[in-house]
């Protein structure tokens, strides 16, 4: 997979804080990134068209030519359009997530499931719909340990530093802190509700759910205390690269988690990030 470097790690305003860089120079490990977002978009559920089987319909004595032509306007409907203001484009937005979702695979020991996973299951009317409540819910199992996994992503073309983008992740993650409007009980009923029927050890998928569902039972503290929150902002700035630069988590403040609880991301990323999620887009859909 895409070679992630670590180049700095530090602490701002009590909170730690990691700089990560994705390599594009390492070919193999760039070209593996793009076939795992490729294949994420690939196999979502509004993407498979398998799902819309017509056989299902009594359509059985359809000639294959109408066939194929139904299969490519499902391509063609179930495809997010783009937006003209980048920041709004769901495309961006999908693979943005992905990405920082695969940063916490790889760096944090962080599961997650397509099964549990918004963006997997999202439903044709919805495609061009953002996706609402937490961006990557998740699970991370640490030296018997576990902790549910709240991760709020934002990504940035800006050259200011701190850019724009810091201060709205912050309100998110403070909203999640609050629990505001049950933003993370009822993200995790969620997540129970995806992985009943995922395939694992009996005895790992118990432990998941006897651990979620104590969750969701339990006290504001207790509920802090066995969460594990993960601001992330991805940029394209080569002066974050070249001088180290965590700025955009400068001004970055929580109240209400302790601070082992909380760990900031910034993630380099040396490519226009609307120009490369609207590529694997089209890769995906058009090359299916």
């Amino acid at each position: 997979m895409a070679m992630i470097k670590t180049l700095l790690s530090t602490v701002l305003n009590g909170i730690s804080v990691k700089l990560f860089e994705y390599d594009i120079d390492d070919e193999q490990g760039f070209n593996e990134l793009k076939s795992y977002l490729i294949s994420k978009i690939r196999t979502s559920k509004v993407h498979n068209v398998e799902s819309y089987d017509l056989n299902y319909y009594y359509s059985k004595n359809l000639k294959p030519e109408f066939m194929e032509k139904f299969n490519k306007r499902i391509s063609e409907i179930t495809v997010p359009k783009r937006s003209k203001i980048p920041e709004f484009d769901v495309r961006r937005e999908r693979v943005t997530e992905w990405m920082a979702q695969l940063l916490l695979e790889k760096n944090y020991g962080c599961k997650f499931y397509d099964e549990a996973d918004k963006r997997m299951n999202v439903e044709p009317v919805d495609i061009d719909k953002h996706t609402s409540g937490i961006d990557v819910p998740g699970i991370r199992i640490d030296n018997g340990e576990i902790k549910f996994v709240v991760c709020e992503v934002k990504a940035s073309e800006e050259r200011k530093i701190p850019c724009s983008s810091a201060g709205s992740l912050q309100k998110d993650i403070q909203k999640s802190v609050e629990n505001y409007e049950e933003r993370v009980t009822r993200e995790i009923l969620h997540y129970m509700h995806g992985i009943r029927n995922i395939k694992m050890p009996d005895d790992e998928l118990q432990m998941i759910l006897d651990f979620l569902t104590k969750l969701i039972a339990s006290s504001q503290e207790n509920l802090m205390e066995n969460i594990m929150f993960f601001p992330v902002i991805i940029r394209n700035n080569n002066e974050i690269i070249d001088n180290s630069d965590v700025g955009d988590y400068k001004n970055f403040t929580v109240s209400g988690v302790s601070s082992k609880n909380i760990e900031s991301i910034l993630l380099a990323f040396r490519k226009s990030i609307n120009q490369f999620s609207n590529e694997i887009y089209e890769e995906a859909i058009n090359n299916g």
